[in-house]
């Protein structure tokens, strides 16, 4: 029952109110033809993207067993080259994308990351050059970051400013859908042996050539899409400036810097702002030792000489990642209903715990029976985690800081990413990879157990 009586504001569930804005969206949008076929494309694009991700966990699996190379060390160095291009580029992606035609800018990346993306397999069996590799890698993931910029700007003039809601919400649902897909369908292609049947061989090279063939299928899709607008996909907001781009790229970086500065005040001030930012350096590291240390254990042989493996290929990769994600869905609609009923920072201190916990789980495990349900519970931890950093900082930072504090946040994630994995990969010269990623777990553990003193009696938010 909802309070009428003048001067009072209706009893009006919020959480209804949005399904049924998403639903009175969604449905408009979905019968425009160029919106369902942009993110039908689009999706099919996302999927090569982590096909992408998985052929080239597959290709240095093979040249470590070939050449005898460090797999934990080589996918290190592949965490930087993916981190590097939105570090360095972050900002001037969006002023250029700002003053160029969208349109094009989508069409000619997709156009050069199929060819790039071509030329990884015949490259890399032709020179066994890995730096050679990175190099074009790190090219395909500066295309990827100029045309997702591109992509995001142009969806208001496909459907229109009062229809973003639903197609942000379509466009998400089928992102999910194809990252899924993508790791779960890209673990199995890149390691199927009946690719030999049709002369591709090594059977890894099948999925560099399919997630060419996406990027292709983006482009044409993109051309038909484009053609029957009109001239929509150029921002107009002021007339373009000739060789200032570089002068306002410094200009950018000069400023993020002076705002990091200033973000350093509000951290200090605010004790939400200061745990979040502590949660950051706990979350970059055990991501950083997962996908250093625990790619190559899945992938490797059980009988590998000092570090015995899982012997599951890329395939057991996917697999693994799809079990993570069933956790991270059912602990994201569980903690979205009750949440609000618990202290978010001791829920994510717990969930801390948790995964401290896996993490030295998953180093002494030695077959897949114990690693499933370890990879569920690490979803259901990941997700407070990532709810509560971004519900603490929307609660307490002002709202004349937040675009700073959100905008620098994922700058410092991607930057601390490339220098922990990095790091972690060089100690693999050193260290076994179980070890170090049992030691990364205990080191979480020990620093979630500090946090719980820190925080007793404190008010954070």
């Amino acid at each position: 029952m909802t309070d009428s009586r003048p001067g009072r504001t209706p009893n009006v569930d919020p959480v209804a109110v949005a399904a049924g804005a998403n639903r009175s969206q969604l449905l408009p949008v979905l019968r425009i033809p160029e919106f369902v076929a942009f993110s039908i494309s689009q999706a099919v694009s996302l999927f090569g993207d982590k096909l992408d991700y998985m052929a080239l966990l597959a290709m240095i699996a093979y040249f470590a067993q070939q050449f005898h190379w460090e797999s934990a060390r080589a996918i290190s160095w592949l965490s930087v080259v993916v981190a590097l291009p939105t570090i360095l580029f972050g900002p001037l992606a969006g002023i250029l994308v700002d003053r160029w035609d969208r349109r094009k800018v989508m069409v000619v990346c997709d156009s050069f990351r199929t060819v790039l993306v071509l030329a990884i397999p015949l490259l890399a069996l032709a020179t066994n050059n890995l730096y050679l590799i990175y190099s074009i890698a790190f090219l395909v993931f500066l295309f990827g970051l100029f045309f997702n910029t591109a992509r995001m700007s142009i969806i208001p003039n496909l459907v229109g400013q009062e229809r973003v809601l639903g197609a942000n919400s379509f466009m998400n649902l089928i992102g999910r859908v194809a990252t899924f897909l993508g790791m779960v369908v890209g673990g199995l292609v890149v390691d199927w042996s009946g690719w030999l049947r049709f002369r591709i061989n090594p059977v890894w090279t099948a999925g560099f050539y399919l997630d060419a063939l996406t990027y292709l299928v983006s482009v044409i899709v993109l051309l038909v899409i484009f053609r029957r607008l009109a001239d929509s996909g150029r921002a107009r907001a002021a007339p373009p400036r000739r060789h200032d781009e570089v002068k306002v790229f410094f200009a950018q970086q000069s400023r993020m810097l002076r705002e990091v500065r200033e973000l350093w005040q509000v951290v200090v001030r605010e004790p939400a702002v200061m745990f979040v930012y502590a949660s950051i350096l706990m979350f970059v590291l055990l991501g950083a030792a997962v996908f250093v240390l625990y790619i190559p254990i899945i992938q490797s042989a059980p009988d590998l000489p000092g570090a015995p493996g899982l012997g599951m290929g890329t395939r057991g990769v996917g697999y693994v990642a799809a079990i993570g994600s069933l956790g991270l869905v059912v602990s994201s609609i569980v903690f979205g209903a009750f949440g609000h009923r618990l202290k978010k920072h001791k829920v994510m201190l717990w969930s801390f715990l948790v995964l401290g916990l896996v993490a030295a789980g998953l180093a002494v495990s030695k077959s897949f029976a114990p690693v499933a349900p370890l990879a569920f519970i690490a979803g259901l931890a990941l997700s407070p985690v990532n709810i509560g950093m971004d519900t603490l900082l929307h609660e307490v930072v002002p709202e004349s800081a937040r675009g700073r504090v959100f905008s620098t946040r994922d700058w410092l994630i991607h930057l601390l990413f490339a220098l922990a994995a990095l790091l972690i990969g060089q100690l693999t010269a050193f260290f076994p990879v179980r070890r170090l990623l049992f030691a990364v777990g205990v080191l979480v553990v020990a620093i979630t157990i500090a946090g719980f003193f820190f925080t007793r009696g404190r008010r954070i938010a």
